[in-house]
């Protein structure tokens, strides 16, 4: 009875474990361009806008199946930041000017939905990919824009043929106080309660006089996105 107790036990908190990142969809996957734009910028994130529509089959397959999968979430929250547009009036500042959501969608020249597409941190376009992506290619395309792989003008096919591991590199960013207060206010990822072993994936911003060595110490430890509050 013993032996099966501690079996049952192992197999339940494998099951935890596993599950355990798969993050909500309102964790990452903002409703704001403009709040997408300016955690990029602040976070020195490349973004990514998902033009998308409440009725569209395939934009519900790729919430539902792609963006749960634990790989693609790890590389996103290390790498990007998410949001999805709905073709609205809601406004949107882009390139200095103001625009709906409508005229986002025809100014990209978004024919069919989902189209995702990706931006530098100061919100240049990259690329953008028509359509459904399953989590094996979507993990694929992430590595290859996260790693600046189009810079370097390496082909996309011979690049997915390789094995690749990539998740992210731990990366401390100094930031000003004010940068600190928009990211706490607007990305539900961020926090500054720092727990042994905790979440290595969240934001975490710190503080104080010995937040530098913190943050170092945080790097080794494998902690991905680690923000240090500049002391004026």
């Amino acid at each position: 009875m013993k032996k099966k107790a501690v079996v049952l036990f192992l197999i339940v908190s494998s099951m935890i474990f596993s599950y355990a990142f798969s993050y909500p969809l309102d964790k990452f996957l903002l409703k704001s361009f403009n709040t997408v734009m300016n955690l990029a910028k602040y976070e020195q994130k490349d973004a990514i806008v998902i033009f998308s529509d409440p009725g569209c089959f395939y934009c519900k397959k790729l919430k539902d199946e792609t963006l749960t999968d634990k790989t693609v979430q790890e590389i996103l929250v290390n790498n990007f930041i998410v949001g999805e547009v709905y073709p609205t009036d809601e406004k949107a500042n882009f390139e200095g000017k103001t625009y709906s959501y409508r005229e986002l969608f025809a100014g990209f020249g978004i024919k069919g939905t989902p189209t995702i597409v990706f931006f530098t941190p100061d919100g240049k376009p990259i690329t953008y990919v028509p359509g459904y992506v399953d989590a094996k290619n979507f993990s694929t395309i992430l590595r290859y824009i996260a790693t600046k792989q189009y810079l370097k003008k390496v082909d996309f096919r011979e690049y997915s043929k390789k094995k690749n591991t990539y998740l992210g590199t731990p990366t401390i960013l100094e930031i000003s106080k004010e940068v600190a207060t928009y990211i706490s206010s607007n990305d539900p990822l961020s926090t500054s309660t720092i727990a042994q072993n905790g979440d290595k994936f969240l934001k975490y911003i710190i503080e104080g006089k010995d937040a530098m060595q913190k943050a170092k110490e945080m790097e080794k430890e494998g902690f991905y996105n680690i923000f240090v509050v500049k002391e004026k």
